[in-house]
């Protein structure tokens, strides 16, 4: 059975893709679920229609996505924190506030396009990705200040914070520094410890075998005058006069 397709259909096509599949599958799954619809020259004509319209639509809703892009692009938003004498904020600036906030310039974001990975909950500027448009996206500059209006406000605050950033960034850095010469360090004095080990292991093992050879050498030096008394006294014994022996 042939049907044009009205959507995308894994392993078989695209929408407006004309298909022949088996009548059972076009009827009992295709069809019902609006999948696709016969292949007839009404349905053919109503499908192109709606493709058409389609690429109308789809090449507005770009160009207004550009728009806004662009707008973005030239301006900024202000948004408002309070933030307590210890440095802690009351709240946050989320995806919906920047949403709020871009309405009231008079552009009509939907705040699931705003890709803000977490609360805003400090002062400064931030640079918020959104995505428009399948085709279209850019990045909302945020400035966020106790006043809601402040620049300069917000831009200090972010220097401020760029600031502390980076002393983190170097304390860290030494602190990384210092860790690795202390394990240097270790490392040359177990090294050390391990090679006067050795050595230590190494002298009394000659010290022994020198004490063996040593005591080796006295058993043979030993050995050798007992066997020379034996010889003596065997030759005194042959020389004695043959009257003393009778």
């Amino acid at each position: 059975m042939k049907v044009i397709l009205t959507m995308e259909v894994a392993d078989l096509g695209t929408r407006g893709d004309r298909v022949d599949v088996a009548a059972g599958y076009a009827r009992n799954f295709l069809m019902p679920r609006r999948l696709a619809v016969l292949d007839t020259p009404g349905n053919a004509r109503v499908m192109q229609e709606e493709s058409r319209l389609g690429d109308v639509r789809e090449k507005k809703a770009r160009q207004e996505a550009q728009k806004v892009a662009d707008w973005l692009n030239a301006n900024e938003i202000f948004a408002t924190l309070k933030i307590g004498r210890e440095g802690k904020a009351f709240g946050a600036v989320t995806s919906r506030d920047l949403a709020v906030l871009l309405r009231q310039a008079g552009l009509d974001v939907d705040r699931r396009r705003i890709r803000l990975d977490a609360p805003i909950k400090r002062l400064g500027v931030f640079e918020v990705p959104l995505a428009i448009h399948t085709d279209v996206e850019t990045n909302i500059k945020v400035y966020v200040d106790q006043d809601g209006g402040s620049k300069d406000g917000a831009a200090a605050q972010q220097a401020e914070w760029d600031a502390q950033a980076a002393a983190r960034a170097e304390a860290e850095r030494l602190e990384a520094e210092a860790r690795a010469e202390r394990a240097r360090e270790a490392e040359e004095i177990a090294r050390v410890a391990i090679e006067k080990a050795e050595a230590r292991k190494a002298r009394e093992a000659e010290e022994a075998k020198a004490r063996e050879e040593a005591e080796a050498a006295k058993r043979a030096a030993g050995g050798g005058e007992g066997d020379d008394k034996t010889d003596e006294k065997a030759a005194d014994d042959s020389e004695e006069p043959a009257g003393e022996s009778a």
